[in-house]
């Protein structure tokens, strides 16, 4: 009998090791799901860093803030090399059309008059005032009309958006039709605006205008020469990139 309750008694004992063994594995399994999940966590934050660092290098037309990391990467090798090709591509546009502006701005003659230059925006066309206005008007004359309708068959064959903007020199103006230098400057862009808008294959929504008045000058108003100078109007071609934060044209 003695020996029959210690059989049973061993029994016990040892299920009560099985019950602390069953215990452990479902400690051991529970740690294992954790760190699991804080492993899914961290490959979610690594694939977001990566979608940040790809539009970062869309953006800049570079790929070379994009880190080498562990495991698959979501970013192709590809990665802006169609928008670089793009980018290209409408530089090579615009540098055409420059040139082709100041081979007829040569031709006719009016280098003195209009000039053309390329900066970070895109191609600018600056025309002098005079060219285009008597003094305090914002009226265009017959041969300033027909000065912009062959710079407008020029800036037809670039699809980019148009920026048109108007200047003074110094001089305060008092009338009873521009009470001051901001409304005679934002006219005369405001009709060159129209003018080119009447030009064929330029949709309208292409331009913008402003006016600037006295500001910005490009010159000393001390004197004639230099206000003359200051008296401006200018055609900006816009780069895509630059439009889509100048006028908000998004795709």
């Amino acid at each position: 009998m003695i020996e029959e309750e210690r059989e049973e008694g061993g029994g016990n004992e040892g299920g009560g090791m099985m019950r602390w063994l069953i215990t452990y594995a479902d400690l051991i399994t529970l740690l294992l799901a954790f760190f699991i999940v804080l492993y899914a966590m961290n490959r979610t934050e690594q694939i977001k860093f990566s979608l940040v660092a790809q539009a970062l290098a869309n953006e800049f037309d570079s790929q070379s803030i994009v880190g080498n990391g562990l495991g698959p990467s979501v970013i192709t090798a590809n990665s802006g090399t169609n928008v670089q090709r793009a980018s290209q591509q409408e530089l090579n546009a615009l540098s055409n059309l420059q040139n082709r502006l100041q081979s007829a701005i040569q031709k006719a003659g009016l280098s003195k008059e209009v000039s053309v230059t390329s900066n970070v925006r895109g191609v600018e066309v600056s025309l002098d005032a005079t060219t285009l206005f008597a003094s305090a008007s914002a009226a265009l004359s017959p041969q300033a009309v027909t000065l912009l309708h062959g710079l407008g068959a020029a800036l037809a064959t670039v699809p980019n958006d148009i920026e048109v903007v108007g200047y003074t020199d110094a001089t305060p103006i008092h009338t009873s039709q521009y009470p001051s230098n901001w409304q005679l400057s934002a006219m005369r862009a405001a009709n060159v605006v129209y003018v080119l808008s009447q030009v064929p294959h330029i949709d309208p929504s292409r331009l913008s205008l402003a006016g600037f008045g006295p500001y910005h000058p490009v010159a000393t108003n001390a004197t004639a020469a230099g206000r003359a100078r200051n008296r401006r109007v200018n055609i900006l071609v816009l780069r895509s990139d630059v439009a889509e934060v100048a006028i908000g044209n998004g795709p």
